[in-house]
């Protein structure tokens, strides 16, 4: 389940690095139906923003990995809160 899951958080942030329509690329990544994290993709300089919702935490990374590795983080650790 955890391979599932990261692949799916993998293809998506991997299609917003091969879309070439425009600069910026966003996805937002939810558990339950409640807006966890957004991912935003700047083509131009090839970084990935993640902004987490609660706690208020914005990081950059320049790697697909360590990007894909961060969201899998925050929906597990929303979805453990409970």
């Amino acid at each position: 389940m955890i391979h599932s899951e990261l692949q799916r958080i993998l293809r998506r942030l991997d299609a917003m690095a091969e879309d070439t329509h425009g600069d910026l690329q966003q996805r937002t990544f939810s558990a339950y139906g409640i807006q966890v994290c957004t991912v935003t993709y700047r083509q131009s300089t090839g970084e990935f923003t993640l902004e987490q919702f609660q706690p208020a935490v914005q990081l950059t990374f320049d790697s697909l990995d360590l990007t894909t590795i961060e969201v899998y983080r925050c929906l597990y650790e929303f979805k453990n809160s409970f």
